[in-house]
């Protein structure tokens, strides 16, 4: 049984989801970034980490996971464990493997898990519908001194005189 789709959800909703035996998927979050030499905007998110240490099994995507199925905790606790022996088997065969919409994993040479989160998916919820996008750059008042001096140039050759308005009382 894939998990993944489960996990997925979990991040949404929760700071840290624990995978027994595995690994937790811990989020953090991020504020807007602006990038000044791509005049990109990025909405806020979720930074998705993986830490290793943490493996006991606090229940949550246990009975996420028999809810979402309408199965025993048991039967999913069993799902749970026998897709993480699939993980740990793929990472020594083949070195790596992904999981879908959370990140890829892989073996570094002192032979620990190496976690790279996957940027395809924002896990903030209050950012939903918000994308990066790239906005020309605006001009500011670069040229202020340029117009400043041409200004004052015109000024000299046609300076500018001021003469009150006469006003005219009427008398009532």
């Amino acid at each position: 049984m894939k998990i993944e789709q489960y996990i997925s959800q979990l991040l949404y909703r929760y700071q840290c989801v624990t995978v027994p035996g595995f690994g937790a998927f811990l989020t953090e979050f991020q504020s807007a970034q602006l990038d000044e030499n791509s005049h990109s905007f990025y909405p806020p998110k979720k930074l998705v980490s993986f830490n290793p240490f943490i493996k006991n099994n606090d229940g949550l995507l246990a009975n996420h996971l028999a809810s979402a199925e309408k199965i025993s905790y048991e039967i999913a606790v069993n799902n749970i464990q026998n897709e993480v022996a699939n993980w740990k088997m793929k990472i020594q065969e083949f070195g790596s493997f992904s999981i879908k919409n959370i990140g890829d994993f892989s073996l570094n040479s002192e032979k620990n898990i190496v976690f790279v989160p996957t940027d395809q998916i924002n896990y903030l919820k209050e950012s939903f519908g918000l994308s990066t996008f790239v906005s020309p750059s605006v001009k500011r008042e670069v040229h202020r001194e340029i117009y400043k001096e041409e200004v004052e140039a015109l000024e000299e050759t046609a300076p500018i005189i001021f003469t009150p308005e006469k006003k005219e009382i009427s008398a009532s």
